[in-house]
């Protein structure tokens, strides 16, 4: 049976990845200023972030529709 468009694949994050579950909340640093923001979806390597809106992110926000792909790497719970 096709899903059309619904493609559901498990990833496997990197040991790293795995500190950082979906919903786990967390500050990284883009375009020079700290953000933080909520998991959405682990990936291998990194993850999708909500960020948390703020007064001084509304063009981060806009730009990027509220989304961002950080690597855990760069990336601390909070």
């Amino acid at each position: 049976m096709a899903t059309f468009g619904k493609i559901e694949t498990h990833v496997d994050p990197s040991e790293v990845g795995k500190k950082f579950p979906v919903k786990t909340h967390v500050m990284f640093t883009i375009r020079g200023k700290s953000q933080t923001g909520v998991i959405a979806k682990q990936l291998k390597n990194a993850a999708v972030v909500e960020i948390d809106e703020k007064q001084d992110n509304e063009e981060l926000i806009s730009h990027s529709n509220g989304v961002v792909v950080i690597n855990y790497k760069q990336m601390e719970k909070i």
